[in-house]
């Protein structure tokens, strides 16, 4: 009976991602950011740019330097297989969510004897706040997660078998997760030594593993950079121009260690408060196991570099939550209670559960399918635009103030703002009136006029 709850307990962790990430599915409107990596992917589908050369738009970044391009390139094959449709943004994202919950479950199972109760890190890692965020917005962290997570998975999984292929794999993979968002990715590095330390046994293996991940990245990282020079064109400038800016503080608004703790803390609040109501219901606290330790301690490992850079934000600790949510799943998991329900009202009260949960994601989905989920009214703004001016490229006097706009209208319109001189002007609507320009459309909702110059 236990199996046939854990079976339910699966379903239900994704009716719970349902819920919180369907009904977004085809809604326009993103963190900025997200949509300016789409824009990126679809001008890479279209021709626009080269792989180590992506052009955001014409006057934005023609040459983008701030991410390594892997990304975008395997976004752009979801152009490719279904159209330039806003969906597509975030079908990519559950694509990559998907992907990674598949990885959670096979370090639990390669890790913890109970393969059938890997829900249980699913679910903390559902319910993680920077995990719903990123997923949804389409951020380069749910690419990245998925490609460490793999990393990790195949490190293991080639020391514990003496299956050095699968190291070699994790090379490559662990070469395509650096090209994803750079040296955030090297946190993986950590995994082998740590197991040789925890894992006596599986030391050997361990070394052996290291030195073949090692070798097939850095055979690739080598064959790219002498025989590719467009590679080395980026690689310079990716250093030069995002890199090295960003770790000297220059790039981004300063922030506080004690804000990012706070927001670290918000993200393991409820893997903490079940920590303590199971260990109050159970009598005595959790024993520290060699599997939980090796997942905190990689965990760690990927969330403290960030304390010490100059710009953070809350979404740079979303890889590392996948390994705090299987080292505190992996404490909870040795004690017998409450795995061990055996009444068999619970199977369908979960099994009614998961039924709710499922007709309100589709219910949501379809309502929502109709509407932009953010930023509608500037959405609408420039869609109107672009349809009935035909525009392409639209001037404001600071890019800076209209960073978000770009975006959208980028995104959605292929429509460029730029702050080269132009036929028409937009303005946010408490902006003094420019001289020579006569109003063409007033946006009163989304804050915006639209100026044409006057004919002399």
């Amino acid at each position: 009976m236990s199996h046939i709850i854990n079976y339910r307990l699966n379903q239900f962790s994704w009716a719970i991602a349902a819920v919180l990430l369907l009904p977004l599915l085809f809604t326009q409107g993103m963190f900025f950011d997200g949509l300016t990596f789409a824009s990126i992917a679809r001008n890479l589908n279209e021709g626009v740019g080269q792989f180590w050369s992506p052009q955001y738009t014409p006057f934005v970044h023609p040459e983008y330097f701030e991410h390594p391009p892997f990304s975008f390139a395997i976004h752009s094959v979801f152009y490719r297989l279904f159209g330039d449709q806003a969906w597509v943004d975030r079908f990519y994202a559950y694509t990559l969510y998907g992907f990674s919950i598949l990885m959670i479950r096979r370090i639990w199972a390669l890790l913890i004897p109970s393969a059938h109760r890997s829900w249980i890190p699913q679910l903390l890692w559902t319910l993680t706040p920077s995990v719903l965020w990123v997923h949804q917005n389409n951020l380069l962290e749910a690419p990245l997660n998925a490609a460490v997570l793999a990393v990790v998975w195949l490190l293991i999984e080639g020391t514990w078998k003496k299956n050095y292929l699968w190291s070699a794999l994790a090379g490559v993979l662990f070469f395509l997760a650096l090209g994803i968002k750079g040296p955030v990715a090297l946190f993986p590095l950590m995994v082998l030594p740590l197991v040789a330390v925890l894992f006596k046994e599986f030391r050997a293996n361990a070394l052996i593993s290291m030195v073949v991940m090692v070798l097939s990245s850095s055979v690739l990282f080598s064959y790219f950079y002498t025989y590719e020079p467009d590679f080395a064109k980026f690689f310079e400038g990716y250093i030069n121009q995002q890199l090295l800016p960003s770790l000297r503080g220059l790039r981004g608004a300063e922030s506080s260690v004690f804000l990012s703790l706070g927001e670290l803390a918000k993200q393991l609040v409820l893997p903490v408060l079940v920590l303590i109501v199971l260990a109050w219901r159970r009598g005595r606290s959790y024993p520290l196991r060699r599997e939980s330790i090796l997942m905190f301690c990689i965990a760690f490992s990927a969330t403290v570099p960030f304390l010490f850079l100059q710009r953070q934000e809350h979404y740079y600790f979303m890889p590392s939550m996948a390994f705090w949510m299987l080292a505190f799943g992996m404490l909870y998991e040795q004690a017998p209670w409450p795995w061990g329900i055996n009444r068999k009202r619970w199977v369908k009260y979960i099994s009614l559960m998961n039924l709710g949960l499922w007709s309100i994601a589709i219910i949501l989905t379809l309502y929502f399918s109709k509407s932009p989920s953010r930023d509608k009214h500037t959405i609408k703004a420039y869609r109107s635009i672009a349809n009935d001016l035909d525009l392409q490229v639209i001037q404001v006097y600071d890019l800076n103030e209209f960073w978000k706009d770009n975006a959208i209208a980028s995104r959605y319109n292929k429509l460029y703002l730029t702050e080269k001189e132009q036929p028409y002007l937009i303005t946010r609507l408490n902006y003094p009136a420019p001289q020579g320009f006569t109003v063409e459309m007033v946006f009163e909702k989304a804050e915006l006029v639209l100026y044409k110059k006057a004919t002399p």
